[in-house]
C-alpha cells in the first residue's frame, strides 16, 4: 500500500501540494519535568512517570499552481491557480484544528491533532506559479493515535487469565483506555506490569462495570 498524508482531508502528496520530506512525522516527543538533584550525591534521582511535551514537526512542501492531478483547467492559468492553492492551504492550516492523517505502507492510518505554531512564509520568485513553504506544527496530544479504534474481547468464567495481545504493539502511553467487565463475573482484575486494579464484588449477568482511564471514572450499569 502507498503512503498517504492529508491535512483536514486534503492530500499533501499531490501535484499541487508536494510534501518533500516527512522525516519529522517519525519523531517522538520529549518527556516533561526534571529529575531530583541531591546535594552531596552523585547523579540524580529519577522522577517516575514523567509526562510528555507536545511533539513538534515541520512539513516542507511545494505549492504549485495546478489541480491535484497536475492539470490546468480551461479558462485559467498556472499563476491564477497558484493563488487559489495558496488561499486553500492557509484555510487548511489556520483552521481551529488541523487533523493530520498518515497512512503507512502496512495499511495502518494514524492521526495527530495539531495547530500551526509559526508564521507560514512563502518563498516565491516573481511571476512564477509555485512557492516553497515550511509548516511548523505542534501535536497537541503529544502522540499520534489510531484512526480505527482498537478493541479486544475476552470471554471466560471467573478465574480465567488472558493477555490483551491487541495492545502489545502500542508505541505510546494508552491513557484513554476503556475497560468493560460484563457479568456474570466475580472480583475481576486488570494487571499492567506491577500495577493492578480490581473490583471486589460480583457483577451479575446482564450488568457491566466500565472503567474509563481517560476520565478516571468507574460506572456500574
Amino acid at each position: 500500500m502507498a503512503e498517504a498524508l492529508t491535512a483536514n482531508g486534503v492530500d499533501l502528496a499531490s501535484l499541487c501540494y508536494m510534501t518533500s520530506d516527512i522525516s519529522e512525522l517519525l519523531t517522538v516527543p520529549m518527556r516533561r519535568g526534571e529529575n531530583a538533584v541531591l546535594p552531596g550525591r552523585h547523579g540524580v534521582i529519577r522522577t517516575r512517570n514523567k509526562k510528555f511535551d507536545p511533539a513538534e514537526i515541520v512539513l516542507p512542501m511545494w505549492v504549485v499552481g495546478c489541480t491535484s492531478y497536475g492539470a490546468i483547467p480551461f479558462g485559467t492559468t498556472h499563476k491564477e491557480l497558484f493563488f487559489t492553492r495558496r488561499d486553500e492551504l492557509l484555510r487548511i492550516f489556520y483552521a481551529d484544528e488541523v487533523a493530520l492523517r498518515f497512512t503507512r505502507p502496512d495499511g495502518l492510518t494514524t492521526e495527530a491533532i495539531c495547530e500551526v505554531m509559526d508564521v507560514i512564509d512563502f518563498t516565491r520568485r516573481y511571476d512564477e506559479p509555485l512557492a516553497r513553504i515550511n509548516v511548523a506544527l505542534r501535536v497537541l496530544g503529544a502522540f499520534w493515535r489510531d484512526v480505527t479504534p482498537v478493541s479486544q474481547t475476552i470471554t471466560g468464567a471467573t478465574g480465567t487469565i488472558a493477555t490483551l495481545t491487541a495492545f502489545q504493539g502500542a508505541t505510546a502511553p494508552m491513557a484513554d483506555l476503556q475497560i468493560t467487565f460484563t457479568g456474570p463475573v466475580n472480583n475481576p482484575k486488570l494487571t499492567i506490569g506491577e500495577t493492578w486494579v480490581q473490583y471486589n464484588g460480583v457483577i451479575a449477568s446482564g450488568r457491566e462495570l466500565v472503567l474509563d482511564a481517560g476520565s478516571w471514572t468507574a460506572t456500574y450499569g
